[in-house]
This record gives C-alpha cells, sequence and structure tokens, in this order.
C-alpha cells in the first residue's frame, strides 16, 4: 500500500505537469453568413470535438465558454471582434482563441478562421477551406481545419473521406516463411498474395521495395523478420497500421497456408486465417488469392471461386486448349476464313474472308439491280396495257422488252455470284480442315477425361473435355 502511495506522488506531478505543457486554447462558435445559427453551432462543435482528437491542446469546454460570456452579456454569435474573443480568453485564463468565419456563395461554402495569442493579439495561425456541394460536406472540412489550426497534418483518413473515397487501413506484408517449398516459391506466392490484396481496394499497401529498404536499415535479409516482435517494429516504421506475414508449408502430399494481420499498435490479432490444400504445387496460387480476400473478412469474387472450384489437373503435360481439325472446320463453317486463321494459315484465311466479302457483295448488288430491273418492266407494263394509240402501245412495248432483258441479265448474275459464293465457302471449309492443326499421337490417342483434384471437397474428379 505505501509503494502504491509513493508511486501516485511520484507519478502524478508529472501527469499534472505534462497535461499544463499543452497551451489552452478555447473555441467560439464561428460567425455564419447566408448560414443559419444552428448549422454554424454544429460545424463549431464538430471542430471541437475534432482538435481535442489531436491531443495537442487541452481544449476548454463550451459550457465555460458560455458562461463567461452570459456573465459579460455577450452572446456567443455576438463576439466577433478580436478584442472581444481576447477579453473572452482572458476571463478564461486560456493562452489562444480560435474563431472564424463560415459563408456560403451559390452552392459554394467558405471558412475562415485563426488562432491568436490572447496575451498579444497577435494571430498565431491562419486556415481556410472552399467547399463546393451539400454542406454537409462541411463537417469533414471542420475536422480537417482542426488538426491545422493547431499545426498539425490532418490524417489520412479525413483526407481520404474528403476526396470521396472510403477510409483504407494501410498494411505491409512480409514475405512468406517457405517451409518444404523453395524460397523463390514462397515469395512467388507472396507476391501473388499481395497483387490480390492490392485487387481488393480495401488497403493501401506500402511497396515490397520501400519494406526491403527498411528491413536492410535494420540489418535483416530478406525472410528474416518471421517473429512479431521483429514485424511489429518494421511496420511501426513504415508508418502501417496492420503487418501481415505467414507461411507456407508442405506434409507429405499436402500444402498448408497460415497468415496473420495484426495491429502495429497494439500488437493484437485483427485476423488469422489458414488453408489446407492437397493437389499440385500450382493450385496454391488460386488458394493464396482466395486467402487475400478472407483475411480481410471480405467475400472472394465469383470468378475466384469458380477458379478454385475447377481445381488443378494432376498431370502437366496437357495444355489449355489443342487446337484439332475439327475445331478449324467448325470455325470456317461459321465464318470463311476463320478457321485458316485459327490454324496460323493468316494469308490463307485472310484471302478466303476478303474473297467471301466480295462475293457476297456483288451478290447483292445483282440484287439490287434486279428489284430495280423488276420494278422498271412491272411499270412499262402496266403502260403498254393502258396504252390506246398504235405508236403508244409500240413504245411501251419497246420499253417492256428492255425492262425485261435487263432483268433477266441481273437475275444471271445475281444466280452466278450466290452459287460462287456458295462454292467458296464449301471450299474454305474443304481447306480449313485439310490443313488443319495435327494432334500429336499421345493426344490423338488419349482419352477425353481427366482426372482433376477438388481443393474444397478434397477428393478427385473426373473433366470431360471436347476440343473444337
Amino acid at each position: 500500500m505505501k509503494n502504491i502511495i509513493k508511486l501516485i506522488f511520484v507519478f502524478l506531478p508529472l501527469y499534472i505537469l505534462a497535461q499544463s505543457s499543452k497551451p489552452t486554447v478555447a473555441i467560439l462558435d464561428f460567425d455564419g453568413q447566408n448560414v443559419s445559427a444552428a448549422e454554424v453551432q454544429t460545424l463549431s462543435e464538430r471542430m471541437r470535438t475534432e482538435i481535442g482528437n489531436t491531443n495537442a491542446v487541452r481544449l476548454i469546454e463550451r459550457k465555460a465558454v458560455e458562461k463567461i460570456m452570459e456573465e459579460q452579456g455577450f452572446q456567443q454569435t455576438g463576439c466577433t471582434s478580436d478584442e472581444c474573443a481576447a477579453e473572452v480568453g482572458q476571463l478564461l485564463g486560456v493562452q489562444f482563441m480560435v474563431s472564424g468565419t463560415i459563408g456560403r456563395m451559390g452552392k459554394t461554402y467558405t471558412i475562415d478562421c485563426k488562432m491568436f495569442s490572447v496575451e498579444t493579439g497577435e494571430t498565431v495561425r491562419t486556415k481556410s477551406a472552399t467547399h463546393d456541394g451539400d454542406i454537409s460536406g462541411l463537417l469533414t472540412e471542420m475536422q480537417i481545419l482542426a488538426w491545422e489550426i493547431t499545426g498539425l497534418e490532418a490524417p489520412g483518413s479525413l483526407k481520404l473521406k474528403r476526396a470521396g473515397k472510403e477510409a483504407q487501413r494501410t498494411v505491409a506484408v512480409l514475405d512468406f516463411e517457405g517451409r518444404g517449398i523453395t524460397i523463390q516459391e514462397a515469395q512467388t506466392l507472396t507476391d501473388r498474395f499481395t497483387t490480390a490484396l492490392s485487387s481488393t481496394n480495401k488497403v493501401i499497401l506500402v511497396e515490397r521495395g520501400t519494406m526491403n529498404d527498411v528491413l536492410e536499415e535494420q540489418g535483416f535479409a530478406v525472410g528474416e523478420c518471421a517473429s512479431d516482435e521483429c514485424a511489429a517494429e518494421v511496420g511501426a516504421m513504415l508508418g502501417v497500421e496492420f503487418m501481415i506475414s505467414g507461411a507456407i508449408g508442405k506434409l507429405g502430399n499436402a500444402y498448408t497456408i497460415d497468415a496473420k494481420m495484426f495491429s502495429v499498435a497494439t500488437g493484437a490479432a485483427e485476423s488469422m486465417k489458414s488453408i489446407t490444400y492437397s493437389g499440385a504445387v500450382e493450385g496454391l496460387i488460386v488458394e493464396i488469392e482466395v486467402l487475400a480476400w478472407d483475411i480481410l473478412g471480405l467475400d472472394p469474387p465469383r470468378s475466384l471461386k469458380k477458379r478454385r472450384s475447377r481445381g488443378v489437373s494432376d498431370y502437366s503435360n496437357v495444355t489449355a486448349s489443342r487446337k484439332s481439325k475439327g475445331g478449324a472446320l467448325l470455325r470456317s463453317i461459321l465464318l470463311p476464313g476463320f478457321g485458316q486463321l485459327y490454324s496460323g494459315r493468316n494469308i490463307s484465311g485472310f484471302g478466303f474472308m476478303l474473297l467471301e466479302v466480295g462475293l457476297i457483295g456483288m451478290t447483292i448488288k445483282n440484287n439490287s439491280d434486279y428489284t430495280a430491273h423488276q420494278d422498271e418492266y412491272n411499270t412499262q407494263l402496266n403502260n403498254y396495257n393502258n396504252a390506246t394509240t398504235p405508236d403508244d402501245i409500240a413504245s411501251y412495248k419497246a420499253l417492256v422488252e428492255v425492262a425485261r432483258e435487263d432483268m433477266d441479265n441481273a437475275n444471271q448474275q445475281l444466280v452466278l455470284f450466290s452459287s460462287i459464293a456458295a462454292g467458296v465457302w464449301v471450299l474454305n471449309s474443304v481447306h480449313a480442315f485439310i490443313t488443319g492443326p495435327v494432334i500429336a499421337q499421345d493426344d490423338a490417342g488419349g482419352s477425353p477425361f481427366r482426372i482433376a483434384y477438388d481443393p474444397i471437397n478434397h477428393d478427385a474428379r473426373i473433366h470431360w473435355t471436347l476440343n473444337f
């Protein structure tokens, strides 16, 4: 008990001294120009709350300010001059006073504030802000000004909020420790983990190079900083909120991934995740991407889940997609030249494509000519049937015969070009099949059924593929 009393007597004066070393500040309600008194009071109170959060000053409560104002017969909104503010500050016994104005011009709001010495009346610092948009945006501006008027840098979260972005956590990732896998594999998976973290758009990542520089300054090689104490020390030097470390191990045919995200300030674990995976080592790439979303408490994208559910094939000599003659034939049936392009025969592919486009163009033109001549024939035939004089009958008869001849010629051209176009289309398909890619003998004789491992259900599945 005596020891406790001694400690109180030792540390209490030190605490009081530390508190007294902070400057004392009082904030008057800002003056409103074209802004309601209630809105001004709300914004002034937001500055009071935030300036207290800076922990850089000792703030006098609003009630104490109001009491002095009442005793002097003032209202806060009526004390706008420096002389009045200085007088109130002297009565409050504070070192500095903060006052300002909030105005509106059209849809633009302005904030001007200053801090001045009560003793000398000298202005210590002035700050201003301009905001376009809804008045609610001034809440963030007042918070930022609370830091700036005390000579401090506003937190990054407030600046992000001003920019309309969600406050993001700052994170650094240490290289995962490899146990049973090579250092290169562990680093590759760490890089993929970092990339996946960045793709979530929920964190701000420290670059790998910056972190390696800090490790070198502390005398650590890459991969040596594995303890929580070391990670916390590096995180503090980097100025991040969270550190992520982990290990990737191998037990027989199974792989394990264990990761932890912890607070640099407190050392408390924010999130701990683990994955057990059996299959080919390349399957860890998808697993590490899923882990990046899980450790942040986020649901992985649907495309990532599908990649994971497909599993990783247990053979390594099969390409992602094999080309075949059937695939070339099918593509050329759908579009002339497409099968040749699929087989890598670009010259013949573009040749067939352009030739077919030209023939189809001529077919369309002749069809249009046939329609026009047919309309002319019908018109002249109608005139011929309605003619009454010998001269008109002879004249319209000649025009009917010319129109019929033109119509027949156009029809012949239409049949010719459409037949050629159809023939080239068939020829192109045959050519695509003949010159199509040849499947290797081991692939040709192999089964279309393949075995793949499902990491979710931890069992093997049969995949059936048809190459076109």
